[in-house]
């Protein structure tokens, strides 16, 4: 197995303070003009034609800088992870390299989510069928053993996912990650104070539906997720939903209609700038039925 060194995946692209997925502040709707329309994230210049493939493609984390990505697929027949670098934020994603053991096993390895420490976070099904989130670690020597989160994250049974950190005022480290049956129902947002027990994301994150997969800026003021609930284009939708400190619950799910289609889509995941939206979604441009990744631009009009 070729090992992977600091050098060969920019060693920069992971030294990062918190998950490269939360961005830096939350930022009111009334500082960005609309959303524009979504495209394939192939469509970027120069981007590689194998990112998306027939097979599932998604589940992908950003680096703070935007230059690297990892995602997983199937296309090799298992799921597993992928990343992908590229020399600036105006171009597309260079081709795809897979990720060696111990990271990909002959399980299943899937929703990745880059953090600081040139940690690697992930959900695979090594030991429980129904997926388990673990964490690695890239050193000198290549990546770490994966380390199981453990009881206070992870539950027998259910699919747990999409690790995503945010840094109380009081310096304690949040995790937000969704946990759901297999089938896809009774999906919930849960948070863990500094590794701790996990509780119910209060607020607009929580439904009777299927709520999953959330995103937090670093100030833990916003969470992008996917949702079930009634009012989808079809299900699951993109929402978000704000709040003014972390002491209080988060306000209403906000649904980015725009941006959601009748088909799959899920992990909204916010550039650190506020301006670059990724996602997975199923919907008519994808190379096949199965989800492709995807993504959107906006603009700034104050604050700038």
């Amino acid at each position: 197995m070729q090992k992977v060194t600091f050098n060969r995946f920019r060693t920069a692209a992971w030294a990062i303070s918190l998950v490269a997925l939360s961005t830096a502040t939350a930022v009111a709707a009334k500082n960005w003009d609309d959303w524009g329309a979504p495209a394939n994230l192939e469509t970027l210049p120069g981007s590689s034609a194998s990112l998306n493939t027939p097979a599932v493609d998604g589940c992908y984390s950003l680096s703070q800088d935007g230059l690297t990505m990892v995602f997983n697929s199937n296309r090799t027949g298992n799921f597993e992870l992928y990343m992908a670098t590229r020399q600036s934020t105006s171009e597309g994603f260079g081709a795809p390299v897979r990720l060696p053991a111990p990271v990909n096993t002959s399980a299943n390895e899937s929703c990745a989510t880059i953090a600081n420490g040139h940690r690697l976070y992930f959900s695979s099904d090594r030991e429980d069928p129904a997926y388990d989130i673990y964490v690695t670690r890239l050193g000198p020597n290549g990546w770490s053993e994966p380390e199981n989160l453990g009881p206070n994250i992870n539950r027998p049974g259910w699919l747990d996912e999409t690790a995503s950190f945010f840094e109380d005022t009081d310096g304690s480290q949040i995790m937000l990650f969704s946990s759901r049956l297999p089938n896809g129902a009774e999906g919930k947002i849960y948070q863990s104070v500094n590794g701790g027990p996990k509780s119910l994301v209060a607020g607009g994150p929580y439904s009777s539906a299927s709520d999953n997969r959330p995103s937090v800026t670093r100030d833990g003021l916003t969470i992008f997720f996917d949702s079930t609930r009634t009012g989808t284009l079809g299900g699951p939708d993109l929402y978000y939903a704000t709040r003014s400190n972390t002491s209080q619950p988060f306000g209403s799910a906000i649904h980015l209609q725009s941006l959601s289609s009748p088909a799959f889509d899920a992990r909204p995941v916010i550039s650190k700038d506020g301006s670059f939206l990724t996602f997975s979604s199923a919907r008519a441009g994808s190379e096949s039925a199965a989800p492709d990744m995807w993504f959107a631009t906006r603009e700034k009009i104050t604050g700038k």
